[in-house]
């Protein structure tokens, strides 16, 4: 069975890593923070925004290809609530103090771009000679350390278009 092809606005979710430094509790104050450096993981949730077709669009909508990129939703690396902020991290390298303090803050740049990965992209279908993004493609996301492509696209956009 043929998979959607992803358009413009698509979402992508998933978790990718980053290094993380600054100011965490104190376990056993005084004083109140410790520093802190090391790698967590974090929640990534954007869409598909950048570098899309110029000239094949599906309902109007601009189709995403393998050159394309993913940016985060807006506020989401805002901390503290921003789930790809510093204090939103989890599964911390070395362990961190719990609760986390707010003014520990990823420091890995750029933060929020994903690109698809190099399995990415229909087989079959290409614009231009670049190969065309499908529903449940892998996308690496961030310039995060540790494993790549911890993130997929979802086709949302549109419904009537498939390929192999």
């Amino acid at each position: 069975m043929g998979r959607l092809v992803v358009v413009k606005g698509d979402p992508v979710s998933g978790t990718d890593k980053h290094n993380v430094a600054g100011q965490a509790t104190n376990p056993g104050p005084p004083p109140p923070t410790v520093p802190y450096t090391g790698i967590a993981d974090f929640a990534y949730n954007g869409a598909m925004t950048d570098a899309l077709s110029d000239w094949v669009s599906i309902g109007g909508v601009p189709v995403a290809l393998v050159s394309s990129h993913s940016s985060l939703n807006a506020g989401e690396a805002a901390p503290p609530a921003g789930k790809h902020s510093g204090p939103q991290g989890g599964n911390f390298v070395p362990p961190a103090p719990t609760p986390v303090a707010v003014s520990l803050s990823i420091t890995d740049s750029p933060l929020g771009t994903g690109v698809p990965n190099t399995g990415a992209g229909s087989a079959l279908l290409t614009v231009g000679g670049v190969k065309v993004l499908l529903d449940a493609d892998k996308i690496d996301t961030c310039s995060g350390v540790g494993a790549p492509a911890g993130s997929t696209v979802a086709a949302n956009g549109q419904s009537f278009v498939t390929t192999d």
